[in-house]
């Protein structure tokens, strides 16, 4: 199956708004983008109706046909890991579930880019984490965390555990979320792994991420 999980070593490290500029890049390119954020937590109610953000995000930006719910079938309120809000709102979400999820309604030509739920080790269902659903999809990983201060330590935590789980990783990103912050994790980084880092910026032209993925 041609995809990417795009996996974080936290939440709020800027996994959606990355999985968006790929997903509208891939798309400049005539690619079929098959967008998936299976479970998602922290979901607003409208009108009655749990509205989770992030996927429909991702169904913008990949300007994708298929219904939100395909996109997103388990949405919750509570802005806490999915496991844990499944387990409030007493619904029991397997691995089987979210795996099945992801893969509905995807061709052999489409490419699926799955986003995970918080980090890589964040539990994403019933015992079950991140790590175990882009075990079970078997795709590519590409990683993403905000480039500040103490993201060396938990890079090489992720990259650790990555390899612990015999998943491909394609790619670094490091987001430039804040503009304080004024440190070279690339160069640190460099000298730590083999793997290719991209730090995301104005400057930095996306295609060369879509490269270093290898999507064509």
């Amino acid at each position: 199956m041609n995809g990417i999980f795009i996996t974080g070593t936290d939440t709020d490290v800027g996994k959606t708004f990355i999985a968006c500029k790929i997903a509208a890049q891939l798309k400049k390119q005539n690619i079929n983008v098959v967008p998936r954020k299976p479970i998602e937590s922290g979901c607003e109610l409208i009108n009655n109706q749990l509205i989770p953000s992030d996927a429909m995000q991702l169904q913008q930006a990949s300007q994708s046909t298929q219904t939100l719910k395909s996109i997103c079938p388990y949405r919750f309120k509570e802005a806490i890991s999915p496991a844990r809000a499944a387990n409030i709102n007493n619904q029991k979400i397997t691995l089987q579930q979210l795996t099945q999820a992801s893969t509905k309604h995807v061709n052999e030509n489409d490419f699926l880019l799955v986003e995970g739920a918080g980090g890589f080790y964040s539990p994403i269902c019933e015992n079950a984490l991140n790590a175990d659903l882009a075990k079970a999809l078997g795709l590519p990983l590409l990683l993403v965390t905000d480039n500040r201060v103490g993201t060396i330590n938990q890079v090489l935590l992720c990259l650790h555990a990555i390899q612990k789980s015999n998943l491909n990783l394609k790619a670094i990103v490091l987001n430039q979320i804040s503009r304080t912050d004024r440190v070279d994790n690339i160069q640190e980084l460099s000298q730590l792994t083999s793997t290719p880092i991209f730090l995301f910026n104005e400057k930095n032209k996306l295609h060369e991420l879509i490269n270093l993925l290898g999507i064509n």
